[in-house]
């Protein structure tokens, strides 16, 4: 597999290379992703955008995964997807799989960035066996931070997170030094979504929503409460999960138990999570721990209103009552209050769409992403020569 370049670095908006030192170290220009199974979710799809703005700027960036529907996209933009099984379940292994490292000796990047939580013991192995410095990009809280382990040699490897509050976690309880860790908000690419914005207004019933991954810390179940007591105060709705993960068969017996299921659909199996987001009136984000602002902004990007639960960097992006409604978590009262809203008043729902799109672009573009994303990188390089 060959490292692949493209073009000529672009600048930023203040006219200096976006790619520049700023005294930090040097400029990386040879990057290996490590992913795990690639899906059409919010974190794919920023993958995805991330590698196709650095490819953008010149950088030669080479891709490792366990595979998956959206490896098809990276092909789309000149990225050939090296598959490791191994890499779908990485929990299994104590061990980095050998054709693993070889495929970081043989493109000898000048940094590996490795994506997700569950790849922490592996990046932290793999930079050890093969002497190229790491980073690990980390969405949200996990068990091993709260129980205080996160595995890695942070002289030579740095942490990305997404929020403020997951960066204190790290460097708190993990014991992390802060110069390893580094708040970059998830740039999002509004042009992309602009076949997503199809208006569901005419939707003879309106459809609720909530679409991710299907874990335990993003709430579902609580979403259902809320959908029951919505329907039970007489609001004719209907109702959509939509996402793959261990709680499926939890909610779907769930749903039957709460006898909502005639109101109710779940969409497992899916390729392109915004699709799914794109035929929502109103999308629910009920997380219960460290929500992902990634999945306000997708939801925004389509143009639909948000409710979610007030925890973590979604903050970032929901302003309650004016770029999105805020609800407590674990609350499915004010869960359903929160909806109910938005279907009582449709001025409020699309004053808080508009809004909410406006501070997006402001403030979570893409290229701006990725300029402190650049920085990030020459100062994990100068760290790391410096050890």
């Amino acid at each position: 597999m060959m490292l692949q370049a493209h073009s000529t670095p672009a600048r930023s908006g203040n006219g200096r290379r976006a790619d520049s030192r700023d005294g930090n170290g040097r400029v990386v220009s040879k990057l290996l992703f490590v992913c795990g199974e690639l899906r059409g979710d919010s974190t794919g799809y920023s993958v995805l955008r991330v590698a196709r703005e650095l490819r953008r700027r010149g950088k030669e960036v080479a891709l490792v995964c366990g595979g998956g529907p959206l490896a098809a996209e990276f092909e789309r933009i000149g990225i050939s997807p090296e598959v490791v099984k191994g890499l779908r379940s990485p929990g299994k292994f104590a061990w980095v799989p050998r054709k693993l490292a070889s495929i970081v000796r043989s493109t000898e990047p000048e940094l590996i960035h490795v994506f997700g939580r569950r790849l922490a013991a592996w990046a932290e192995k793999l930079s050890r066996q093969t002497s190229v410095p790491y980073v690990l990009t980390m969405m949200t809280f996990g068990q091993s931070v709260r129980e205080g382990r996160v595995r890695g040699n942070w002289a030579h490897g740095g942490v990305v997170v997404v929020s403020e509050e997951l960066r204190e976690a790290l460097v708190n309880q993990a014991r992390i030094p802060k110069e390893a860790v580094a708040v970059i908000p998830i740039g999002i690419a509004l042009d992309d979504y602009e076949r997503y914005r199809e208006p569901s207004a005419g939707n003879a019933t309106p459809v609720v929503g909530t679409v991710g991954p299907l874990t335990a810390d993003r709430g579902c179940d609580y979403f259902l409460q809320a959908a029951k007591e919505i329907l039970e105060r007489g609001y004719d709705a209907q109702f959509l999960i939509a996402g793959e993960g261990p709680e499926h068969k939890r909610l779907h017996d769930l749903t039957r138990k709460l006898n909502i299921g005639k109101w109710v659909t779940m969409v497992d199996h899916v390729t392109d999570y915004r699709r799914m987001i794109a035929v929502l009136d109103i999308v629910v984000i009920p997380a219960l721990r460290e929500g992902l602002s990634l999945n306000a902004m997708e939801a925004v990007a389509c143009r639909k209103p948000v409710v979610a639960t007030g925890v973590g960097a979604v903050y970032d992006v929901v302003e309650d009552g004016q770029t999105g409604l805020l609800a407590p978590k674990k609350d499915p009262g004010a869960l359903a209050d929160k909806v109910i809203q938005l279907l009582d008043d449709k001025e409020l729902a699309e004053r808080i769409v508009e809004a909410a799109y406006q501070r997006v672009r402001e403030r979570f573009g893409l290229r701006a992403s990725v300029d402190r994303l650049l920085e990030f990188y020459s100062k994990c390089l100068a760290r790391t020569e410096m050890a």
